[in-house]
């Protein structure tokens, strides 16, 4: 069996990678983001915890460096939203003008160039994330603007151009999708979509006949972009059926109704490889899986598990975790009955949606509470073991391919993957919750997953 040969396995010891802020009290470390082989986070940096401060590491004590140092504000964001634009890392920092609010940063891993982009200071945004549109981002601003406004901030040339001012087109949590390159954002009303290429022109009301009427759902993807259109989920999770719509830009389509006789407790909408996927399940640990290319005859059952019927029986307590994808495969927790609640995958097709491993034999539950992408197409994941401790597995998809890596103790939580090591935040009695690192030979990349 998979799981007596990993608990035969040698494990190793984490190691404390720094003390960012001397003491028992820890460094409340967040927002850990891998780029350019390295990690970036944001921890507190002094004892008063009025400082915080943008740090990198690469996973050694000495390659541990604090960029930044920054003023800790009520409200707004530090080290929010980063993405990757033309070999430089952005992100949603602090307004130090206002005290409050935010503004797009960019930062070359030095503490001299890492500053606000924009020269003019007309870029400031409140938390919600920003989207780019080709070189210029679309910013949701507030601020000192009156009332609600949209700009676009040129990546290049860190100018803001004013696209509506005030604008009340939408709310910040209405969904958003990429449709023939242009930003396609929902209504205020759930009625109509709003049109952006990043320029005045291209802000355009985009009403199409037959567009179902969309709810806000608490987060919950209702749109999601594929290479022939936008797959809608207009109801979420607030109604049953679950019906599936399709546009192009030009027409809608209702492609089909799922699930009509059970709404759902917890659903993911979203795309794997040029499929969109949605996933639902309900406390009586039914799950069922659908798939869809943007056709009707292409939008089917994958998987529908109903072990219990209508058993009295729900989900555990303990955190569910969120399904991920990693590698064109959907990682997420299913109970067939026959395992208990345990680790499958999906590439979106029938034949390739299986049951990854059984760790906790015959039907008792995996405990399995965190999931983790890695860039090479596998799964790193923490489940609770028979110590009440933390397993940390790591799994290409297959039975064979699945091992345990190492045992740590309870409060201890996978943060970011580097070459050969796993970065942890963990506790301590003596430097309290702070960095470390797993140092793990295993995952260097196998053969298999290589690319030509």
């Amino acid at each position: 069996m998979v799981a007596s040969v990993a608990t035969a396995t040698e494990l190793t010891k984490p190691r404390l990678v720094a003390d960012l802020n001397p003491g028992q009290n820890g460094s409340g470390l967040t927002g850990f983001f891998v780029w350019d082989g390295k990690v970036w986070f944001i921890a507190a940096s002094d004892q008063s915890g009025k400082t915080v401060s943008l740090f990198t590491s690469d996973g050694t004590t000495a390659g541990t460096r604090r960029i930044k140092d920054f003023p800790w504000q009520e409200r707004g964001s530090i080290f929010e939203n980063p993405f990757v634009f033309e070999n430089h890392l952005y992100f949603q920092g602090p307004n130090a003008a206002l005290g409050k609010g935010s503004r797009v940063w960019v930062t070359d891993g030095t503490e001299a160039g890492t500053r606000p982009i924009s020269e003019d200071g007309k870029d400031v945004c409140d938390e919600y994330k920003p989207v780019l549109v080709g070189d210029r981002l679309v910013l949701s601003l507030h601020g000192d603007y009156d009332g609600h406004g949209l700009v676009s901030l040129n990546l290049h040339t860190g100018v803001t151009e004013p696209l509506a001012v005030p604008f009340d087109g939408w709310e910040d949590q209405t969904d958003v999708a990429m449709l023939k390159g242009n930003l396609l954002r929902l209504d205020l009303d759930g009625r109509a979509f709003w049109s952006i290429d990043g320029t005045p022109a291209g802000l355009k009301k985009l009403v199409l006949p037959g567009l179902p009427t969309f709810h806000n759902d608490d987060g919950l993807n209702q749109l999601v972009s594929l290479p022939n259109g936008v797959l809608m989920l207009p109801k979420g999770q607030l109604k049953s059926p679950l019906e599936l719509w399709h546009t192009d830009g030009k027409t809608v389509t209702q492609l089909a109704a799922l699930w009509p006789d059970n709404p759902a407790s917890q659903l993911w909408f979203g795309r794997v490889g040029d499929v969109g996927m949605m996933l639902a399940s309900d406390r009586t640990r039914r799950c069922v899986l659908w798939s869809s290319d943007g056709t009707a005859a292409e939008s089917k059952t994958l998987l529908d598990s109903d072990p219990y019927k209508d058993a009295d029986f729900s989900f555990p307590r303990t955190p569910h975790p969120s399904p991920v994808v990693a590698g064109g495969r959907l990682y997420f927790l299913m109970d067939d009955g026959r395992h208990g609640l345990e680790l499958w995958c999906s590439d979106g097709t029938q034949s390739g949606t299986h049951l990854v491993t059984d760790i906790a034999l015959g039907d008792e539950d995996a405990e399995i509470f965190k999931l983790h992408p890695m860039a090479d197409g596998r799964v790193l994941f923490q489940r609770k073991n028979a110590n009440a401790d933390t397993d940390i597995w790591i799994s290409d998809g297959t039975e064979a391919g699945s091992r345990r890596l190492a045992s740590l103790k309870r409060w201890t939580d996978v943060v970011a993957v580097l070459k050969g090591m796993i970065l942890l935040v963990s506790d301590n009695d003596q430097v309290g919750r702070e960095l470390y690192a797993l140092d793990v030979p295993a995952l260097a990349v196998p053969a298999k997953l290589k690319g030509p």
